[in-house]
């Protein structure tokens, strides 16, 4: 069994921390949506979403490398997703998996044929892997309504921070580990207070 490899210039999705930032928080704001109703089922949900990203990041591996990764993968999301189906679980969760593939998959599009940091590129990467939350909440008994304006709270900060921190990258030179490691903190440190204070509008609303 071959997977479909990602051009060269392709970079591992799964190395940048930033991508992971994304999810890790989209999956607790969804989780944390549901809290009171079906904190549990929710987190599991959206955990499968992690291992949806790493079975599909596995592309970007070397031939004879990916196959760890896609099994790790397959596990995560097929595993959690099932255990929060036993625990009651809304199953209506799993309509977002099919949707996330539509920007998922217009990302590679975009990059390959103009190249992973282009706007339209990052926009979808980043759309796709917050569709954890309304996923997650969904699963955890929350309202499609307010899965959906959590989405629309998220996806264009977290895009618009994503943009900027390309911008910035493409325009310096000399960056450092210990630059980079900062810049990284920093912008993990404004992706969660931006997410607490988009749960404080959900609960203000709900």
């Amino acid at each position: 069994m071959e997977l479909p490899h990602l051009p060269r210039r392709m970079p591992d999705p799964a190395r940048a921390h930033g991508a992971w930032v994304y999810l890790a928080v989209s999956i607790l704001a969804g989780a944390l949506t549901a809290i009171g109703q079906g904190f549990l089922p929710a987190l599991l949900a959206g955990i499968g979403y992690a291992g949806v990203f790493l079975t599909a990041s596995a592309a970007a591996l070397g031939r004879g490398r990916w196959q760890k990764r896609f099994a790790v993968g397959v596990v995560l999301a097929l595993l959690p997703p099932g255990l929060a189906l036993a625990l009651g679980a809304d199953p209506a969760f799993l309509a977002y998996a099919p949707i996330a593939a539509f920007p998922a998959g217009a990302s590679g599009w975009f990059a390959i044929k103009k190249g992973f940091q282009s706007p339209p590129a990052l926009a979808l990467a980043v759309t796709a892997l917050v569709l954890a939350a309304p996923s997650a909440a969904c699963a955890g008994g929350t309202s499609h309504r307010l899965g959906w304006i959590l989405l629309a709270l998220l996806a264009p900060f977290f895009v618009w921070r994503t943009w900027r921190l390309g911008a910035l990258m493409k325009s310096e030179k000399g960056w450092t580990k210990e630059r980079l490691r900062r810049i990284g903190l920093t912008e993990a440190g404004l992706a969660i207070a931006w997410t607490a204070l988009a749960l404080g509008v959900i609960h203000l609303i709900g």
